[in-house]
């Protein structure tokens, strides 16, 4: 690990114009913000996930901006045929399942160690040592109280109200105004992609985790106010959620339809873990005719990706993850078929 970070910071010093492409996720989203701000260079490129043209998509920014160096961070199963198409030096910084690659400077923990998945935005602190705050919210947003201890001694006021021990990143999630900070970055990343990258701008300029919450700034203002309109619509999603839940079985299967027109799934889905921790959630959006669905489970038996892996060989489809938060996208047509077979799976 120690020399692949050494290794990883010559190449980025090294390189005049680098190129990032991110998950659309807080952690993405941040361990991008977290190389860009301290090496001051690059330009950043924002991978929607699921997306069918992913890479056609690379090949066309790569040819665009003619980069010098290439980065993929927080981005799971990369194809060895996306690095064959790549002529400069390649890094890719992840914490999913490890896939073997060639010619690619790979950072992953959990090469050496499946079971340690400190999230991307973790790493890339570890790179530049910048910016812990920042850090923080990436690595609280994917579940992980990897920085927690370290935040805490810096910003304990932001961390208040939670036990002395044995804290989960749950609680740190939800209950306090850390996890606020991570919400608002991911409510950022919600809408049209245009809208987005002029979010990210603003996000850029902050230096400060009080420019947001006490909206210090107009960019912190800005991004807490977008944040605090989409809250109110998501609010409304969780309580319909939440009712389902209370009368579901062991599967919590929520849906809500396109005409929302920001996407909520993966928010839905790990606040309803942490609410019915005995139940695996599912939560879908159903738009175009296809579904998008994210999935979780807090049963160290239950391995999602694996199950995801069996519906598909049933099903037309494509899905991955962590072993307890994955996603799936199929078409709308076999969504009753999809959930017979994950009953099935599951009581297996």
């Amino acid at each position: 690990m120690k020399e692949t970070i050494e290794k990883i910071r010559k190449l980025i010093e090294k390189s005049d114009n680098p190129l990032f492409f991110y998950d659309d996720d807080p952690d993405g989203l941040i361990s991008y913000l977290l190389l860009k701000k301290h090496y001051k260079k690059g330009i950043g490129v924002i991978i929607r996930r699921a997306s069918d043209n992913e890479t056609d998509l690379y090949q066309e920014k790569i040819k665009e901006y003619s980069p010098d160096l290439v980065l993929f961070l927080d981005k799971p199963e990369l194809k060895q045929k996306v690095f064959n198409q790549i002529h400069v030096p390649v890094i890719w910084i992840d914490h999913h399942i490890p896939i073997k690659v060639k010619g690619v400077t790979y950072l992953n923990p959990r090469l050496k160690n499946a079971g340690n998945n400190k999230p991307t935005s973790y790493l890339c602190y570890q790179i530049t040592k910048d910016n812990l705050w920042l850090a923080a919210v990436g690595v609280t947003s994917d579940w992980s109280l990897a920085l927690y201890k370290d935040f805490k001694k810096k910003y304990p006021e932001l961390v208040k109200g939670l036990k002395i021990r044995n804290v989960k990143p749950g609680d740190v999630l939800y209950k306090t105004e850390l996890g606020r900070l991570a919400k608002i970055f991911s409510f950022i990343l919600k809408g049209k992609t245009s809208d987005v990258r002029k979010d990210i701008n603003f996000i850029s300029k902050i230096n400060d985790p009080y420019d947001i919450l006490e909206k210090k700034t107009e960019e912190g203002k800005f991004l807490f106010e977008k944040a605090e309109k989409l809250t109110k619509l998501y609010d409304l999603l969780l309580e319909q959620a939440k009712k389902e839940g209370k009368k579901s079985g062991r599967i919590l299967f929520f849906r809500y339809s396109e005409d929302k027109k920001f996407s909520f799934t993966s928010n839905l889905a790990n606040e309803l873990i942490y609410i019915f921790p005995n139940k695996i959630v599912m939560v879908a959006r159903e738009k175009e005719g296809k579904v998008k669905s994210s999935l979780r489970s807090s049963e160290k038996d239950i391995k999602l990706p694996r199950i995801i892996n069996k519906i598909f060989r049933d099903i037309p489809g494509n899905g991955g993850g962590h072993e307890h938060a994955c996603a799936a996208l199929f078409d709308s047509k076999y969504l009753e078929s999809f959930m017979e077979l994950l009953e099935k799976n599951v009581k297996k």
